[in-house]
């Protein structure tokens, strides 16, 4: 599929596998789906249409046989109560012919099939009347959204941050839903932790309208489209304050069931956590921990904007101003240029050596492109973070890990530097640091964070760091996860 049209209309094709997950999750099954309505609202192609059909088409042959009467109530039926919205007028034309090949196995034809070719987000016949909204909304950043930015960034749900259009389909989904009606999507799992997400997850727990989640985690459900993944349903006849959390198994293609779960254990601090519940009763403790003490502090490495002109294996002029600094991603040393006296002031460029003059002024036009702080000068770092701390001892950590074996950790002297990273600054011992975060505790805590990276790999912040090594070190009590 073309890059530009998943960017621009955030089309990507659901497998099957997926589909049926869906339906099950949101009860689309036998015993539930006859005279029901049930609408894909970005139905593309038609894969939880042609699903769709082919239960509803089972579940009627069931009850009435299929005979030459009950065809044309059949027929009837699937015109009257499936229904589907697709902004591509391509993929409307596919769809329609996906669903006509399935019911012409049945004998069936001429359908007028309710599949309407359309903006989903203009569409407003539907609301109150669905029994079922199913499907997988598109994925697309608001700012592709030329045509229709202001109006989303006017609804409730997308009104908050750098949102994304599968946001508003859940605001859309749940208008459409009628009194007792289901919403179940699969959509990126970042609407638990982002900014963006924030009236979603308000909304849903004010009005207990979640049931279950199914968590994806790193696995990948769409061919060449990278993104981590949820499958949530929710209710509007829920009145529940329990949640099934379940996880996905990659190797058999299920849901495992991992935990009942209640909102105050998983909504906390305005964000969406999921694990087993003794995990969360643990995090919730250190989530609540005043960080504002001043014995441990943790920040963020130098961010040059320029590290291929500030750091190098070694420099091929001498310099005073030519320091250690350790990549703490990849625990490795290498050297910098550090263009600020111990006070943290930046040199006069008059003071450098003629070499170090001559270097930068080689490479003054990339330099002077940079976005820089305000009052740095274009021979400076791009910010300045890091660098009071330079003549201090520290700790340097990388911040991506996905086993213990990862987590890299290197006492860093006054007089050296830090990048692509974070540092501790604590009159704590390395020793006793080392032991909290060399530990299960740690790994676990970072995977409940959901900050999911490539790979399999967990990532996290300065914040996040500094509340688990203040509640380990605060409380001499073993937490074991």
């Amino acid at each position: 599929m073309a890059t530009s049209k998943v960017k621009k209309n955030g089309v990507v094709y659901t497998p099957t596998y997926i589909v049926e997950m869906i339906l099950e999750q949101s009860n689309y099954n036998s015993g539930n789906i006859i005279k029901k309505h049930v609408i894909d609202n970005s139905c593309g192609d038609g894969k939880f249409l042609v699903e769709i059909v082919k239960r509803y088409i089972n579940e009627f042959i069931k009850n009435k046989g299929l005979d030459i009467i009950t065809k044309s109530e059949l027929k009837s039926d699937l015109e009257q109560y499936i229904h589907g919205i697709e902004l591509d007028e391509e993929e409307v034309i596919k769809c329609i012919n996906n669903l006509n090949e399935v019911v012409s196995l049945y004998g069936l034809e001429n359908i007028k099939w309710d599949v309407n070719q359309g903006d989903t987000l203009q569409v407003s016949k539907y609301n109150g009347m669905m029994d079922y909204v199913l499907g997988n909304p598109p994925y697309v950043r608001v700012h592709n959204l030329s045509d229709n930015f202001n109006y989303i960034k006017s609804q409730k749900f997308t009104s908050s941050g750098m949102t994304d259009l599968f946001i508003i389909f859940y605001e859309i989904g749940i208008e459409m839903l009628n009194e007792t009606g289901v919403l179940g999507y699969i959509t990126p799992s970042s609407i638990f932790n982002s900014v963006a997400g924030s009236e979603f997850r308000k909304y849903v727990t004010v009005n207990k309208l979640l049931t279950s989640v199914i968590d994806l985690k790193h696995f990948q459900a769409f061919d060449n489209f990278m993104t981590y993944t949820a499958i949530i349903t929710l209710d509007k006849k829920n009145n529940r304050e329990i949640v099934e959390y379940s996880r996905f198994d990659s190797n058999n293609y299920k849901k495992v069931f991992v935990d009942y779960l209640s909102y105050d254990e998983f909504y906390l601090n305005g964000y969406f956590y999921f694990s087993e519940r003794q995990n969360l009763l643990n995090l919730k403790e250190i989530l609540e921990v005043d960080i504002k003490t001043k014995n441990i502090e943790i920040k963020n490495g130098f961010a040059t904007l320029a590290d291929g002109i500030f750091i190098s294996n070694k420099f091929d002029f001498k310099s005073k101003y030519i320091r250690k600094v350790i990549k703490a991603s990849r625990k490795k040393w290498y050297q910098i240029i550090y263009p600020y006296n111990e006070d943290g002031k930046i040199v006069d460029f008059r003071d450098f050596e003629i070499e170090l003059q001559n270097y930068f002024n080689l490479h003054y036009d990339h330099l002077t492109k940079r976005s820089l702080d305000k009052n740095s000068l274009w021979y400076s770092f791009g910010r300045t973070q890091g660098i009071n701390d330079f003549w201090k001892t520290k700790i340097a950590i990388n911040s991506l890990i996905k086993d213990l074996e990862d987590i890299k950790l290197e006492i860093v002297n006054p007089g050296e530097g830090v990048y692509s990273g974070l540092y501790i600054l604590s009159d704590i011992g390395y020793d006793i640091i080392k032991e909290k975060l060399l530990s299960d505790d740690f790994l676990e805590y970072v995977a409940i964070l959901g900050k999911y990276k490539s790979g399999g790999y967990y990532t996290f912040s300065s914040s996040d760091l500094k509340k688990f090594l203040v509640y380990k070190l605060e409380r001499s009590k073993k937490w074991v996860f």
